[in-house]
């Protein structure tokens, strides 16, 4: 789920450090809140508003709007179809983490930095966005996060060519 909200230096955006897990191949990297389909999902929003719910504190149907949804997304690496919904979130929310997320933060657009970086599990630079501000000089969204912010940014910039 891509939340986004107004923020006092503009759209923000909802990130969160996935917290450090043996098998979890995404563990430490920072993304998005989400995960995988459950007995009772009825459909992949409905994922990915449990999973939101479940991973920081709060069902963004609740408290805002969904938007729409990107065109699903197939990692390179891994055999599965990521749906990725974009919500506008209106309401205050308090971030709950679960355990699987070690900290969370939103991030005005503004601050996002594109740049090339050198990953540990890339064998060269990759493109990704660098984060000034969250819990560490060296974070950066890559991988299938990146992507979904580029699609999410380009359909942007479709619609407002001056932003």
């Amino acid at each position: 789920m891509i939340c986004l909200r107004e923020g006092v230096r503009g759209a923000e955006i909802l990130l969160c450090r996935r917290a450090t897990r043996a098998g979890d191949p995404w563990s430490g990297h920072v993304g998005l809140p989400g995960g995988r389909v459950e007995d009772g999902d009825r459909d992949a929003l409905d994922t990915a508003a449990r999973e939101t719910l479940e991973e920081v504190g709060f069902d963004p149907r609740r408290h805002g709007s969904i938007l729409g949804v990107l065109e699903p997304l197939t990692p390179r690496s891994f055999a599965i179809v990521i749906s990725a919904y974009v919500a506008h979130i209106t309401d205050p929310v308090e971030l709950t983490l679960s355990d699987e997320i070690a900290t969370a933060w939103w991030t005005p657009f503004a601050d996002l930095e594109l740049v090339s970086a050198e990953v540990a599990e890339a064998p060269t630079r990759v493109s990704a966005y660098r984060l000034p501000y969250a819990d560490a000089a060296d974070v950066v969204v890559w991988g299938i996060t990146y992507r979904l912010l580029d699609r999410l940014f380009g359909i942007i910039k479709e619609r407002d060519p001056d932003e």
